[in-house]
């Protein structure tokens, strides 16, 4: 499978919302995510840091 490399992650992931939003997107410990929960949980945590004062560009760190 061909992917664009200019465009971001959230972008592609967006993309498969419109076009497979049902569609299992993440599987981890037996739980699964679809694309527009990936998508939902994503910009939910986007907002937080905004509301935290997070800045574009800024790097944030995460835990896996």
């Amino acid at each position: 499978t061909r992917y664009p490399h200019a465009r971001p992650v959230h972008r592609l992931i967006e993309d498969q919302v419109g076009e497979r939003g049902d569609a299992t997107a993440v599987v981890f410990a037996g739980d699964s995510l679809t694309y527009a929960e990936l998508n939902r949980r994503a910009n939910q945590l986007a907002h937080h840091l905004i509301d935290l004062g997070v800045q574009p560009e800024v790097k944030v760190g995460i835990a896996v």
